[in-house]
């Protein structure tokens, strides 16, 4: 354990003279790079990190302060054009990227770039709304011409991908038209409308009742959905990028109570015990043993682990288990130098949030290649 007579220092075997290989030394700059614990300066650090600097953490939504003001006036290319498509700049920050590219047919790019960017958000286009059929397309304004537009939608199965009907999506903060259309037997409207983002509280009721599951689905883009709406949801829903974190990150998700969920036989549904305020560090410890990996991923990330339980789950067979054992601050400083010296595991481990910040930056020189004389 970090701390005992045979082994005072655990960060010393990180020393000077380590030559790490070439896979652990790209897996130490990927994981300081998604390290939560990681300040600015090592961020910035890695821009000029390895053969092949691993900028992609700059399309993190949770980036400190100075990262991407860095990032724009850097040197190298690759770290320019990577904040620029990640889509997170200002229109300051925009103006010093362009005016530190020189090359003109780049920065004619990239000035075409941040204009797309700029149109996308006036234009208050919305993830899965389908695109107008033409520039001048407008909405229906009359309960007349909604019934018109209505007709005209072709209904689909439940097996269809869906895109909400743009004039249904100019129409969400209709409350009147949002009622006659929730009640539509057609699959494709009632889908439509569930995209709203705010919709009256008996449209709510009706569409969280919906035989169909993408309906119910209003979870992910409603800000009304109800508590046991989402608890039913995430009881199968696993989420998807277009709305990450949800059903669980919803504002409405239950935070207390969830305790009644420690027994029960579907694994997703366990696990939420954790997330109730009174859940306890025992609870932690019975599920580190719970048979379940989704349980036992849930216990290992959770910083009330003990660290015995931490480095047995670091053996773990599934590979969620061990990952999330090693990011766990609760893992001992030998434990975790160990992980960070294995090629398989190295990654993982660089994004403890417990690695000290002077051996982020030692990490990072190490993982960078000398100059030879």
């Amino acid at each position: 354990m970090a701390g005992s007579d045979a082994d005072p220092n655990p960060w010393t075997a990180l020393s000077a003279s380590l030559r790490p290989s070439e896979d652990t030394a790209v897996a130490w700059l990927r994981g300081l790079g998604n390290n939560p614990a990681a300040p600015p300066e090592v961020l910035v650090g890695l821009f000029d990190a390895g053969p092949r600097p691993c900028v992609y953490f700059l399309y993190r939504d949770d980036l400190p302060d100075g990262v991407l003001d860095a990032a724009v006036v850097h040197p190298a290319k690759s770290v320019r054009v990577t904040a620029a498509e990640a889509g997170r700049l200002s229109p300051a920050q925009w103006s010093r990227l362009l005016a530190a590219t020189d090359d003109p047919a780049l920065r004619a790019v990239l000035a075409e770039l941040a204009a797309d960017q700029a149109s996308y958000r006036a234009s208050g286009a919305r993830i899965g709304v389908a695109n107008p059929p033409s520039p001048g397309s407008r909405p229906p304004s009359t309960p007349a011409e909604i019934a018109t537009m209505a007709a005209a939608v072709p209904d689909i199965t439940a097996d269809s991908p869906t895109y909400a009907v743009w004039w249904i999506a100019a129409l969400h903060s209709d409350t009147d038209a949002m009622r006659r259309l929730a009640a539509s037997p057609n699959l494709l409207i009632r889908r439509s409308v569930a995209r709203a983002p705010r919709l009256p509280p008996d449209v709510v009721e009706l569409l969280a009742h919906d035989t169909d599951r993408v309906v119910r689905l209003l979870s992910e883009s409603c800000e009304d959905a109800p508590a046991d709406l989402l608890l039913e949801v995430w009881s199968w829903w696993s989420g998807s990028f277009s709305f990450p974190g949800r059903p669980r990150n919803h504002p409405n998700f239950p935070r207390h109570g969830l305790l009644r969920f420690a027994e029960d036989p579907a694994p997703r549904m366990r696990l939420l015990a954790l997330d109730d305020p009174a859940s306890s560090a025992l609870l932690v410890e019975r599920f580190s043993h719970d048979p379940d990996a989704l349980v036992r991923t849930r216990a290992a990330l959770d910083p009330r682990l003990s660290a015995a339980s931490a480095v047995r789950l670091t053996g773990d067979a599934d590979h969620h288990v061990h990952s999330s054992a090693r990011r766990n601050p609760a893992l001992p400083a030998d434990a975790l130098v160990s992980s960070l010296l294995d090629d398989h595991c190295a990654e993982a481990a660089a994004r403890n949030p417990a690695i000290p910040t002077a051996v982020m930056h030692r990490m990072i020189s190490l993982a960078t290649p000398r100059q030879r004389p």
